[in-house]
C-alpha cells in the first residue's frame, strides 16, 4: 500500500472519530479552534463587504464556506505529517508514535489555544468554551486515532501474514464510514435548507411579520459554528468588578428574583436594508439593575463588560444597563431560551445591536475603562446603537373591498420610536403617509400598511420612516459596517 494511501486512511478515520465525538459527546473539534482564529477574516471591513456584496444570498454561506475550508486546512495539515511518519522508517514505531502524540496535543495547548487568545493550554479566565482538562484528554483520543491506523498500517508491512484481502477490508469499513458521517450532514442541511424555504414562502403568502416573532422564526446569528450547549446544573452567572458586594447565580437564583416579561425588538448589525435579520419576541427575565443594587455599583464603574460561554465578549454603559427595559432573559415566548438564542440566560439591552445582547452569559464585569470587544476589535461600532429602519414585507399586493390595494410592513428606531412611515410610488419624489399601528410597548417595531388606487400590473415601492424626535431615515445607501446599514428599502410590488 503506497504511503498517500495509508495517510489518506488514517486522515480519514481521525475525522470520522472527532465528527462522531462531536455530534454524540460535544468534544471540542481541533478544526473549530482553528477557525475561531481564522474566522476573523470575516470582519475584515474590506472582506465584510464584499461577501455582502456577492448576489444569490451568497453571503449566508460565507461563514460555513470558511469553516469547511479550515477543516480541509486541518485535515490536509495531518494528511502531510502522516507521510512525514511513513517517511522516517528507520525510528521505532514506539519513539514515533511518543513524538507525535505529543506534537498533537502540543499544537492544540501551545497553538491553538493561543491562537484564540486564550492563553497556553487553555488556562486563560476568559476560557468558558473549552475547558482545558476536557479539551485536552479529547485531544489525546483524537491523536490517538490518527496515530494507530499508521501504526497498524505500516505493521502490517512488515508482517505479511496480515493480507491484501484484509487490508482492502478495513480501508472499506473507514472510508464507508466516513461516507456515512458526510451524507448524513449533507441530508440534514438539505432536509433544513428545504423547511428553511418553505417557512419563507408561508411568510410571503401570509403578508406582513406577526406582531410577536415566533422563537423558530426568530433570527439567530454568532460568531460561531456549533453553538455551545451549556448545561443548567453547571451554568452560574458572576457579577464580578468594581462592585461592593461579587455575587454569582445560578438560573434558579436568577427566576427567584422578581421577574418582568415585555416584548423587545433585536436586529443584528449586519442586517441589509430590506432584510430579516430582526424580531420581535416577549422576553421573560429579571432587571438588570436590581441585580447591580445587590451588588452595590462602585464609584467611577461606568462600563459592562459581559462574557459568554463561547468565548464572546462585548460591553455596553452602565447607563443603558440601569433602565428598565435592560434585563437578564431566561425565557423567550413563555419557553426556556433555545440553545441558539442562549440558554439559560442572555443579556437584552433595548436600543442597541443584537451583538452587544450577549447570548450564553456567564459574568458581567463592572469596570471604569473602555473596552473593546469581540466586534469592535473587528472595526465595528462601539456604541452600536439601531438605526432608523423600514422595510416593505409585502411581495403582491392584496386587493381590499374599495378597490384599493394594501401593502404592509415593519418599522423601528430603537428607543427613539416611530412617529411616521412614508411611502412613495414615483420613486421619491412625492410621500405618501401610510397607516402605522401602535407599538405593544416604546422598544418594540410598529407594523404599518398603506392602501391605494391601483391597476393591475407592477409597481417599484419605496418606503421610509421618521423617528420619534423627528429625525428621518437616512437615505444614502451605507453599508452594515461598521455602524449598520442605511438607505431606503425598495420593492418590486406586484397588483392583480
Amino acid at each position: 500500500m503506497k504511503p498517500w494511501t495509508k495517510s489518506l486512511i488514517a486522515t480519514l478515520f481521525m475525522a470520522l472519530i472527532i465528527g462522531l465525538a462531536k455530534v454524540i459527546f460535544n468534544a471540542p473539534p481541533p478544526a473549530e479552534m482553528l477557525f475561531n482564529f481564522v474566522g476573523q477574516l470575516l470582519g475584515v471591513p474590506w472582506i465584510f463587504n464584499f461577501i455582502h456584496s456577492l448576489p444569490w444570498g451568497l453571503d449566508h454561506y460565507a461563514k460555513y464556506v470558511l469553516y469547511a475550508t479550515t477543516v480541509l486546512l486541518f485535515l490536509g495539515i495531518w494528511f502531510g505529517v502522516g507521510l512525514l511518519y511513513l517517511k522516517f522508517s528507520r525510528f521505532s514505531y514506539w519513539g514515533k508514535n511518543l513524538f507525535l502524540l505529543t506534537a498533537y496535543v502540543l499544537s492544540v495547548g501551545l497553538v491553538l489555544f493561543p491562537l484564540q487568545g486564550l492563553g497556553a493550554f487553555g488556562l486563560s479566565d476568559n476560557n468558558f468554551l473549552y475547558p482545558p482538562l476536557k479539551t485536552h484528554l479529547w485531544t489525546f483520543v483524537f491523536a490517538l486515532s490518527f496515530i494507530l491506523p499508521l501504526y497498524f498500517l505500516s505493521k502490517s508491512e512488515a508482517h505479511p501474514a496480515t493480507t491484501d484481502k484484509q487490508r482492502r477490508e478495513s480501508l472499506r469499513i473507514i472510508i464507508a464510514g466516513a461516507g456515512f458521517l458526510a451524507a448524513s450532514s449533507l441530508i440534514g442541511k438539505i432536509v433544513l435548507g428545504t423547511l428553511g424555504r418553505a417557512q419563507d414562502l408561508l411568510a410571503r403568502l401570509n403578508g406582513i411579520s406577526p406582531e410577536i416573532t415566533p422563537t423558530e422564526e426568530h433570527y439567530v446569528i454568532s460568531k460561531n459554528v456549533f453553538n455551545p450547549t451549556v448545561e443548567e446544573k453547571d451554568w452560574s452567572l458572576k457579577i464580578t468588578g468594581l462592585v461592593a458586594n461579587p455575587l454569582t447565580f445560578t438560573l434558579t437564583d436568577l427566576k427567584n428574583l422578581p421577574s418582568v416579561t415585555r416584548t423587545s425588538t433585536l436586529t443584528c448589525i449586519s442586517n441589509l436594508v430590506g432584510g430579516k435579520l430582526i424580531g420581535n419576541s416577549e422576553w421573560t427575565g429579571v432587571k438588570l439593575k436590581d441585580i447591580l443594587e445587590i451588588a452595590g455599583v462602585k464609584e467611577g464603574a461606568n462600563e459592562l463588560i459581559l462574557k459568554g460561554a463561547d468565548n464572546y465578549s462585548d460591553s455596553f454603559s452602565l447607563e443603558d444597563a440601569l433602565r428598565d427595559s435592560t434585563i437578564i432573559a431566561y425565557f423567550q415566548n413563555g419557553e426556556p431560551l433555545t440553545v441558539d438564542h442562549g440558554f439559560p440566560a442572555r443579556v437584552l439591552v433595548p436600543g442597541i445591536y443584537g451583538m452587544k445582547n450577549v447570548k450564553w452569559i456567564l459574568e458581567i464585569e463592572l469596570s471604569d475603562q473602555d473596552f473593546q470587544g469581540y466586534w469592535q476589535t473587528r472595526g465595528w461600532s462601539d456604541s452600536a446603537i439601531n438605526q432608523i429602519m423600514s422595510r416593505i414585507d409585502s411581495t403582491e399586493a392584496v386587493r381590499l373591498e374599495d378597490g384599493k390595494v394594501a401593502i404592509g410592513g415593519i418599522a423601528f428606531a430603537g428607543l427613539k420610536g416611530i412617529s411616521k412611515v412614508e411611502v412613495s410610488l414615483d420613486n421619491g419624489n412625492t410621500w405618501l403617509e401610510a397607516q402605522v399601528k401602535p407599538p405593544l410597548n416604546d422598544i418594540s417595531w410598529n407594523l404599518w400598511s398603506f392602501a391605494w388606487k391601483a391597476e393591475a400590473g407592477k409597481y417599484d415601492v419605496v418606503v421610509r420612516a421618521t423617528d420619534g424626535t423627528g429625525q428621518l431615515q437616512v437615505i444614502e445607501k451605507n453599508p452594515p459596517l461598521p455602524n449598520g446599514a442605511t438607505g431606503y428599502h425598495i420593492r418590486k410590488i406586484k397588483v392583480n
